[in-house]
């Protein structure tokens, strides 16, 4: 199936089922359930396709990665009517010549999935080393709760929805904040780290786009990076 077609079902699910119907009973619940099958068979073939795009991403931006493997979980349980509001897809990678692991983060832009379709360009690819991963998971610690981890005992912990343990010990807590309060920290040249209600955002700069990084996809991403 080609992405023309993707756009196809997805604009087919958005069609108001009011529209179809002309107030025939059995015509609207054969456009309903011919929109929730296109809408399962659309995000079945936009994972595949952002996992051909991330391929593709890998091949082209990252050369030192000749035999790998990569999956992705991102969108497992999401509905296609919930894709506009994912901010980011993730990939875990692993070099299966040097062991080496890596994620690498699409992060989404306004306006990539709508009921026109999926645009593709408007995603920031961005690989994550097990190093620069730690390093942004330091920040956001700092920015969270003042206290600074050095990064080897943030390699050696485990982040949780409520903070960040080693072992079964939590030796902090993200403690919760308003949800008009911001806490945040002018990261690299790349992200500011932003960081309410217990959760990760990332501010772009090449986009201005604030992202907020789901809590189960930083932990599976630091899972994968610092596990055996």
């Amino acid at each position: 199936m080609k992405k023309s077609i993707i756009i196809l079902l997805v604009a087919l699910v958005f069609i108001p089922k009011e529209q179809i119907a002309q107030n025939n009973d059995g015509v609207a619940a054969a456009a309903g359930a011919l929109a929730i099958g296109g809408a399962i068979a659309a995000v079945e073939q936009i994972k595949e396709t952002l996992e051909q795009e991330a391929v593709e991403q890998v091949l082209t931006a990252y050369p030192y990665l000749i035999n790998f493997e990569l999956k992705t979980g991102s969108l497992k349980g999401t509905k296609l009517k919930d894709l506009s509001s994912v901010g980011v897809i993730t990939f875990e990678i692993t070099d299966k010549d040097s062991g080496k692991k890596y994620v690498l983060f699409a992060f989404t832009s306004q306006g990539w999935a709508n009921e026109y379709g999926i645009d593709f360009s408007r995603l920031l690819w961005k690989n994550f080393t097990a190093q620069e991963w730690n390093s942004l998971m330091q920040e956001y610690i700092k920015t969270a709760s003042g206290v600074d981890l050095t990064i080897d005992e943030v390699a050696q912990s485990k982040i949780v929805n409520t903070g960040v343990k080693q072992g079964a010990k939590f030796i902090l807590r993200f403690e919760k904040i308003g949800g008009d309060v911001y806490l945040t920290s002018d990261y690299s040249d790349e992200f500011k780290v932003v960081f309410n209600e217990r959760s990760l955002g990332l501010y772009l700069k090449a986009t201005r786009d604030l992202i907020q990084v789901r809590r189960k996809a930083i932990i599976k991403a630091h899972n994968h990076l610092n596990g055996d």
